[in-house]
């Protein structure tokens, strides 16, 4: 089992072994994974409190940040269920009073029927998102991703497939864009803005079954960069077919150069700050630490590129790629605004690198 939460005194799980699934595990090996991240353990030498959970309730880290300092006998009662979950001290006196309490509400859900798990389980996908969420992942791109991520975990996939299915997504996106219509302009661009919403899935079925890996994120962060890349290179071919000319080489070239030195120069800034060993970290620190930052300083330009960095975000600069497309079939455009961009990114880190970096190691509380 997976070692307990900071903070969290060791306890021991019982539960019945269940064939009821809810979103991709049995019910019994999700309690389990639920209890692991509060502190549940298999260590059956040491004398622990024990937490029974009646059959046909899914619990939530609600319901175990809730429990009461282990003392003698405690029924928690749910709407759940008509029997109690039972919270017991080590070697509690049979004969001593029990308590009764209330668990929180969302705490348990009840997974009996068909039509309850149903339930059950869009409560546990709609609390999936995560906190730094912009508005179009809470408004937009949760809600459509969500769809398959219990489409997925019911047909039993893994989050890692449903990342290799956003790389080739992504990839076909690319494809059209490299075409010279305006049609597969667009059909290009809204494959890619559809790779970004689907680069929630893999995250949302990874915290619904509780398999969060390094791995898994690190393959969901080089895929998300390697599509973004992927877009970029193929509005290119498609405006080399349009026939690019001189400068339009230029500015190919400084898009080229400048994309893939901008990402690693952000990653290193965020892996410096955060000691990370990983080579491909989420650059969103950099959105974040250059609000805080502007917010800090109160630099009119430092405000000025926070406003820019938030269209950076995959999520609305693949949903700009899409709007922008539905305006011309042109390939000189999307290479034009990016290198814009990139001039203003770039000047943001070499004049405001300092504040920047304050910024970034406050977040990551070094």
């Amino acid at each position: 089992m997976s070692q307990p939460t900071a903070g969290r005194r060791p306890f021991r799980l019982i539960v019945d072994a269940s064939p009821v699934r809810v979103l991709g595990l049995s019910l019994s090996e999700r309690n389990r994974r639920v209890a692991e991240r509060c502190g549940a353990t298999s260590d059956d030498a040491a004398a622990l409190p024990t937490l029974t959970l009646p059959p046909r309730i899914a619990i939530t880290p609600m319901l175990l940040t809730a429990l009461p300092p282990s003392s003698g006998t405690v029924h928690i009662m749910s709407e759940a269920t008509a029997l109690p979950i039972v919270w017991s001290a080590a070697n509690t006196d049979p004969a001593a009073p029990v308590r009764t309490l209330q668990a929180p509400a969302g705490a348990v859900l009840d997974v009996s029927t068909p039509a309850a798990r149903y339930v059950a389980s869009w409560t546990l996908l709609r609390a999936s998102g995560k906190p730094g969420d912009g508005w179009l992942s809470k408004h937009l791109h949760r809600k459509i991703s969500r769809v398959f991520s219990y489409l997925f975990l019911q047909l039993g996939l893994t989050a890692n497939i449903a990342t290799g299915l956003t790389f080739l997504l992504g990839a076909a996106g690319a494809l059209l864009m490299a075409q010279t219509t305006h049609v597969t302009m667009i059909a290009g661009a809204l494959l890619y803005w559809g790779s970004s919403i689907a680069d929630g899935i893999d995250g949302e079925m990874a915290r619904l079954t509780f398999s969060e890996s390094a791995f898994g994120e690190q393959l969901d962060t080089g895929v998300d960069q390697a599509t973004h890349l992927l877009a970029l290179t193929g509005a290119g071919v498609g405006w080399w077919r349009q026939g690019i000319g001189a400068q339009g080489w230029a500015l190919a070239a400084t898009v080229a150069v400048g994309v893939p030195v901008i990402l690693l120069w952000a990653m290193t800034l965020v892996r410096r700050a955060r000691k990370s060993p990983h080579f491909f970290v989420v650059t969103k620190p950099i959105e974040l630490a250059v609000a805080r930052a502007a917010r800090d300083t109160g630099a009119l330009p430092l405000r000025a590129a926070a406003a820019i960095f938030v269209l950076f975000r995959r999520e609305a600069f693949s949903c700009s790629f899409f709007v922008v497309s539905l305006m011309t079939g042109l390939r000189v455009v999307y290479p034009a605004l990016v290198a814009t961009s990139l001039a203003i990114v770039a000047a943001t880190f070499l004049f405001y690198r300092t504040p920047i970096n304050v910024a970034l190691e406050a977040a990551s509380g070094k």
